[in-house]
C-alpha cells in the first residue's frame, strides 16, 4: 500500500503492523500500543518506532498521553459517520473533474473495470470490500489529476477508518444499496455529467452516515 507521501517507509512500516495486531485482535480502538512490542516484531529499535508513532501521533492515527504512551485512537459511531460529511465535498471535487474526461482515451473502460471489481468484491462483503472501493476513487482521482484527494484520503487514515465502520455495521444487510450507489455513480461518469456524479456521492455519503448513527 502506498501513502502518497505522507508516510516514510519506516512510519510505513510501523502503520502495517498496528493493522496487522488490529487485524487479528490484539488491538482495538483505545489500546496501548506497545513501542517495545512493535521494535521486535519489526526487527528494529525503540527509539525509531517512538519517532513513527509520533507521526502517526501528528496523522491523527494514535495518540500520545502522558506516562501511557501511545493508544490506538478510538472513534466513536458519530466520529465515523462525520467522516462521510466530510469527505463527500473533497472526493465529489475529483468525480466532477473526470465526469469531464471520461471520452479520453480508455479512461470510460477503466472506471468499468473499476465497477465490474466493486461488484465481485460485494459478493463476500468483508473489509476488502471496502479497499476495492477505495480503488475506485484512487483511480477516478487519476483520471482527474486531482492527487491531493489522495493526500486527502489518506490523510484519515482510511483503512483503519474501514476497518472501524465494517465493524459497526453488518455489510452483508447493505451491500445491495453500496453496489447500487457505485452503479449510480459510474453511470453518471460515464455520461460525463459532473453534477450528477457529486450528487450521488453526497446521497451516499449521507446514506452510509445514518448507517452509523442508528
Amino acid at each position: 500500500m502506498s501513502d502518497g507521501g505522507i508516510k516514510t517507509p519506516l512510519v510505513q512500516q510501523v502503520y502495517g503492523a498496528i493493522m496487522e495486531s488490529l487485524d487479528a485482535g490484539e488491538l482495538k480502538p483505545g489500546s496501548r500500543i506497545v513501542a517495545a512490542e512493535v521494535a521486535q516484531r519489526l526487527g528494529l529499535s525503540r527509539a525509531p518506532v517512538r519517532e513513527a508513532l509520533a507521526v502517526l501521533a501528528g496523522q491523527g492515527l494514535v495518540e500520545l498521553l502522558p506516562d501511557r504512551g501511545a493508544i490506538l485512537r478510538p472513534m466513536t459511531r458519530h466520529d465515523m459517520a462525520e467522516i462521510y460529511e466530510v469527505m463527500a465535498p473533497v472526493i465529489s471535487v475529483a468525480l466532477r473533474s473526470a465526469a469531464l474526461r471520461m471520452a479520453e482515451g480508455d479512461n470510460a473502460a477503466r472506471v468499468t473495470s473499476a465497477m465490474a471489481a466493486i461488484r465481485a468484491a460485494s459478493t463476500a462483503p468483508d473489509f476488502h470490500f471496502f479497499l476495492v472501493l477505495n480503488d475506485f476513487h484512487y483511480l477516478v482521482n487519476a483520471i482527474a489529476e486531482k492527487p491531493y484527494v489522495d493526500f486527502v484520503m489518506r490523510a484519515i487514515n482510511i483503512e483503519y477508518w474501514n476497518r472501524l465502520v465494517v465493524s459497526s455495521i453488518h455489510l452483508a444487510s447493505h451491500i445491495d444499496q453500496y453496489v447500487t450507489n457505485y452503479q449510480r455513480l459510474t453511470d453518471a461518469l460515464l455520461a460525463g455529467d459532473a453534477g450528477s456524479a457529486a450528487a450521488v456521492m453526497h446521497y451516499h455519503a449521507h446514506w452510509c452516515a445514518r448507517l452509523l448513527e442508528r
